[in-house]
């Protein structure tokens, strides 16, 4: 009894300092079954009323414990029933129950005794093989539910495949149509003036606008190219960004600016990080108010030859509710009007493969919006 207690004392402390390992589960378990089996002896054997407990550790280490050792335990407790079972039988092993435990002289004769023995070997087989029918039944179950939802999934998965394909399929044969579309009515427009030529004019913008959006339809729904990776400076990057949203922010009466600079270059993909930056300042033009400043700040967090590198734009719209910071990523979520939804998507993914970060917070005071992308930079490209 010292000895289990020992060993069940030692085993919590292990578990509590080192936590669970290999052998923790196996080896807790022989010395349960071998400390079982001799409480078992101590207190009358075959006779004992600890005996029950035998078949109950029996069922719940088959239902529970991986089979090997379930089976090592069953091994161990079957030899000890038979060994005190043919102990008492022949009189060598002649352990009588406890007073504590209401113990007396042994009843019944060696015929009687083996009789018990042998019964109770067979409930202590019987509860093993109960318990595994139950553990059978119980994972029979589970792998029917998991093939049942591998297979929703994957048919999920076939149907949205097939769908994203048609879909860009559609998409890439429009935009010839389109274009047909947008070259005659500059051929017509010529020689328009007055309403039809402001109508015309609208007509224009908006297969401009079809063509931008079936453009990224078109990128969200290819797989993305492999990096064409080189050193980029951010700074400058940002700068051609800027040049090229000048008309586009004087027709809000928004300014545009870096602000801050002082970065070394990354190795990245220009023309994909471009894209991402675009797709921020654009957001942040529409979001303006008249009179409203746009500004670019290149940071440099970490040493000299590691870290990471933020591109923040900042704006001073009306910024974004709190619960849609991170649902504007989600394909097809657009607080724009005539947005399609997927600009930001497929910026996030850009950004992922590179092995960065697109995100959204609000700004300062709760003023505007903030999109940073975080690039990580390598020792190479200092």
């Amino acid at each position: 009894s010292l000895a289990f207690v020992a060993t069940s004392a030692f085993e919590y402390w292990r578990f509590r300092h080192r936590g669970v390992s290999p052998l923790s589960q196996p080896g807790t378990t022989l010395v349960f079954a071998t400390g079982q089996a001799l409480a078992v002896a101590a207190t009358g054997g075959t006779d004992s009323p600890l005996l029950p407990a035998m078949a109950v550790m029996s069922l719940v280490l088959a239902i529970y414990a991986p089979l090997r050792w379930a089976v090592a335990c069953l091994v161990v407790q079957s030899a000890a029933l038979a060994a005190m079972t043919f102990g008492q039988v022949t009189g060598s092993f002649d352990a009588a129950v406890p007073e504590l435990l209401g113990g007396g002289p042994r009843a019944g004769s060696a015929t009687m005794t083996g009789v018990r023995g042998a019964f109770a070997l067979l409930i202590l087989n019987g509860a093993h093989r109960f318990g595994r029918k139950v553990r059978d039944t119980f994972e029979g179950i589970g792998r029917r539910a998991v093939d049942a939802r591998d297979e929703e999934r994957q048919a999920y998965a076939e149907q949205t495949t097939a769908l994203t394909t048609l879909a860009a399929e559609i998409a890439h044969e429009l935009k010839n149509p389109l274009a047909s579309v947008k070259g005659l009515a500059d051929l017509v427009a010529r020689g328009l003036e007055g309403r039809p030529a402001e109508r015309m004019d609208v007509l224009r913008q908006e297969v401009d606008r079809m063509q931008a959006i079936l453009e990224e339809f078109l990128n969200f729904s290819r797989p993305l190219a492999p990096l064409a990776q080189d050193q980029v400076d951010l700074a400058s990057l940002c700068r051609d960004v800027i040049a090229l949203h000048e008309g586009p922010a004087l027709e809000r009466r928004a300014s545009l600016r870096l602000e801050r600079s002082d970065a070394p270059p990354v190795r990245c993909d220009r023309r994909k990080v471009k894209q991402i930056l675009v797709n921020l300042v654009q957001n942040a033009i529409a979001a303006s108010p008249a009179g409203g400043a746009i500004v670019l700040e290149v940071r440099h967090e970490g040493a000299c030859d590691r870290g990471a590198l933020r591109v923040l734009v900042r704006d001073e719209g009306p910024g974004l509710a709190p619960e849609l910071l991170e649902q504007v990523f989600a394909p097809g979520v657009t607080t724009k009007e005539g947005g399609s939804g997927l600009g930001l998507t497929v910026s996030r993914l850009l950004a992922r493969q590179h092995g960065g970060e697109l995100t959204l917070r609000a700004g300062e005071g709760g003023r505007g919006c903030v999109g940073e992308l975080v690039l990580p930079l390598s020792p190479q490209s200092v």
